[in-house]
């Protein structure tokens, strides 16, 4: 049986003691410092260098610009900004009008900040109201004329709120009537997306007690799904017409009243009953010469200007392409790639020149002049030959020819046209087809629509003159 073995005795082992503390008092010492080190990284160092608050801004109009200390930092579109500490200069900005300002000031919260969200609401007050209206109703134009050309929409192309906003906006502003405005908005209701957003608009206005006309909701859904609807025309259509040629290169139309477009037809196209004076219109397109002397005149709407012209939004980078207009080469071709800003300028100086008042057709006015044209050959190229002299040449074929008519899409729905100067930003109706249309595909009644900077190789225009 074997003995125990006994251990060698050693000298036990003792951790020093630092400025005479015992090890478990210094080891407490140190865990106790990391850990209050960890709690000052973590819970107020973060406050310490970057003091401020997330701050979002409660305004009563919608889509509100925001800028702090001159420089913008986004809108009130239920957003959130971080603010830093102290006081501040802030603007509150609406479609770039100024409707409100001050100081804000933002406290300097420490503790905690990495994790708990400290958030500032600031009321945004509408204090300055001056054209505030003007210029909500023209950018809900603008957006609607952008918006109504598309037929649908999808996760990748989200039709915005522009008729509730406008609605709020109205109701923020305190306005008690919006009748005549809120009609026009409401004719660019393409879409199943906008129907549903101006009946929004409509039940904010309705709730609010502001008074309001709106076309007809049902109408617009049906046309929105592509169906036509029936009008209120009752004039008859036009029958035969004839042309009075003047001495001086014009045909005389009398006033008359008739209905245009054609029955259970698309939105573009649907009866309605219009109006025209006394006109006079001219034979033939405004030719090559007679636009390089308007532009001898004018200089600002020379070729060689395009730069400031496309900046100041009156033509596309297309202006007068393939085109050296020179009065010293008389080129009875018509002028084209010109834009109907460059088309309305030419009237204005051809009206200060003559001491006699010229300008675009309205639509009615070039459908009543195409009706006497009914029977001509549709023109086939932009130099026509023709020695007909009864009524105006090349009304169909040819080039597109500007009107003064604003392109309101469902106006027609509703039983009424527009002109251009009452619709502002709205596109223009553009008539009679070019060269490269079929002549078949084209009619009197067929509505083409242009921008009012856009330049085209196939479109140009006539002058109507005014008679006492």
């Amino acid at each position: 049986m074997k003995g125990k073995r006994k251990l060698v005795e050693v000298e036990p082992v003792r951790l020093p003691e630092k400025f005479g503390m015992r090890p478990g008092k210094y080891i407490l010492l140190i865990l106790s410092a990391a850990l209050l080190v960890i709690i000052f990284l973590l819970f107020f160092l973060p406050g310490i260098v970057k003091g401020g608050r997330w701050t979002g801004f409660d305004s009563p109009m919608t889509d509100v610009g925001v800028i702090v200390d001159g420089r913008y930092i986004g809108s009130t579109s239920g957003s959130e900004y971080f603010i830093s500490s102290g006081v501040h200069e802030v603007e509150y900005i609406k479609n770039g009008i100024r409707i409100s300002g001050g100081t804000l000031e933002i406290d300097h919260p420490v503790f905690a900040t990495l994790f708990v969200h400290r958030r500032l609401d600031v009321p945004v007050t509408v204090e300055e109201t001056e054209g505030l209206y003007e210029s909500v109703y023209e950018h809900t134009l603008r957006e609607l004329v952008v918006y109504s050309g598309v037929l649908s929409f999808d996760d990748f192309y989200d039709c915005p709120p522009l008729y509730s906003n406008y609605a709020r906006d109205i109701v923020a502003l305190g306005l008690d009537d919006v009748s005549s405005d809120f009609l026009l908005l409401s004719m660019f209701a393409t879409s199943a997306e906008l129907v549903d957003d101006l009946e929004k608009a409509v039940s904010i206005l309705e709730e609010n007690g502001v008074a309001y006309e709106c076309i007809d909701l049902a109408d617009a859904r049906t046309i929105s799904s592509g169906q036509p609807v029936e009008t209120d025309s009752t004039l008859p259509a036009l029958g035969d017409v004839y042309a009075v040629a003047t001495d001086d290169g014009f045909f005389h139309f009398d006033a008359s009243s008739f209905s245009i477009g054609e029955s259970a037809s698309g939105m573009n196209t649907l009866p309605v009953d219009v109006s025209t004076g006394d006109f006079d219109i001219a034979a033939d397109m405004v030719s090559e010469y007679e636009y390089a002397l308007f532009i001898e005149a004018e200089p600002y709407w020379a070729k060689s200007n395009i730069d400031q012209l496309v900046a100041d939004g009156m033509v596309d980078e297309y202006y007068l392409a393939g085109i050296e207009p020179s009065t010293f080469y008389h080129s009875t071709s018509p002028v084209r790639n010109i834009s109907w800003n460059a088309a309305q300028a030419y009237c204005r100086w051809l009206s200060g020149t003559s001491g006699e008042t010229y300008r675009l057709p309205t639509e009615a006015e070039w459908y009543l002049a195409a009706t006497s044209a009914e029977g001509r050959p549709y023109a086939t190229s932009i130099v026509t030959f023709d020695d007909d002299d009864s009524s105006p040449s090349s009304m169909m074929g040819g080039l597109w020819e500007f009107t003064s008519t604003a392109y309101v899409p469902l106006s027609r729905a509703a039983g009424v046209t527009f002109d251009a100067s009452d619709v502002p930003g709205s596109d223009i109706i553009v008539k009679g087809g070019s060269h490269l249309n079929v002549d078949d595909g084209i009619t009197k009644e067929t509505v083409g629509v242009m921008g009012r900077d856009i330049t085209s190789d196939y479109a140009g225009f006539r002058v109507v003159r005014e008679t006492i």
